[in-house]
């Protein structure tokens, strides 16, 4: 039964997640206040139309007032959320309450970062910066990652992407991304980080051959970076241990 409450409470999170994002991108007032409204026609929307994902199919798809088509990422990120909490409370499990807490905390932001980048190509700092803060105070306290180790793992892609964002004058890797680094070192430290950009990098790069073979983009198409950076941590988090024992074994 917790598994289930968990996963719900994703459900409905990846709706309030929705709003962060929207609110966050348009610069409104109250984030984390006042009632939701159609981005369209702005009437505010009726508690049916709250429902995640089952007010998507209520209202087939549309706005119950001005009937315009509702975009799919709505429930698709409903959907992700729910599925990554899923996941995340089936790995930590709910022995250790703080632990679970914290990842799942973890994979709330992963989501919003996620999306938010694959939407506007920004990583917004209101999101980024507080979650850097907590992971470092978190794996600190619980002496989960050592301080040097720590401090190695975020110099590590801080440097490495500021060099490149720099270099490039913005052209090869946004701002936003070197905020990620710093996530990412906090999170999993040295050497870890190092196996979660490997991911990262692999991950991107199979969504950019994959891109480029059905022709969805050019070579000089933007791509958000941040999604598969996040990916990569996540894989790291869990199971990059396991991958490289195997990959060390193997050779």
């Amino acid at each position: 039964m917790i598994y289930i409450f968990i996963t719900l409470v994703g459900l409905a999170l990846g709706s309030f997640a929705s709003v962060i994002i929207h609110r966050l991108h348009t610069q409104q007032k109250g984030i984390f206040g006042g009632r939701s409204f159609c981005p369209r026609c702005a009437n505010k929307l009726r508690t049916r139309d709250l429902i995640p994902v089952f007010s998507y199919l209520l209202n087939k798809f549309k706005c119950h007032f001005c009937k315009q088509p509702i975009a799919f990422r709505y429930p698709l990120l409903e959907l992700s959320m729910a599925a990554i909490f899923f996941l995340t409370v089936t790995l930590i499990g709910t022995g250790d309450v703080s632990q679970a807490v914290f990842h799942l905390f973890i994979a709330f932001v992963f989501i919003v970062l996620a999306f938010y980048d694959f939407l506007f190509k920004e990583i917004p700092d209101q999101i980024s910066l507080p979650a850097i803060f907590i992971s470092i105070l978190f794996v600190l306290l619980n002496g989960m990652i050592t301080p040097v180790n720590l401090a190695i793992g975020i110099a590590i892609p801080v440097i490495f992407f500021s060099i490149l964002h720099f270099g490039s004058g913005g052209r090869w890797l946004g701002g936003g991304d070197i905020r990620i680094g710093a996530l990412m070192g906090a999170l999993l430290g040295y050497p870890m980080v190092l196996a979660g950009l490997f991911f990262g990098y692999l991950f991107g790069s199979i969504y950019s051959i994959v891109g480029l073979v059905f022709k969805k983009f050019s070579r000089r198409t933007q791509i958000p970076f941040a999604p598969f950076l996040l990916l990569g941590t996540y894989v790291a988090m869990f199971w990059g241990q396991s991958i490289m024992d195997w990959y060390f074994a193997f050779l």
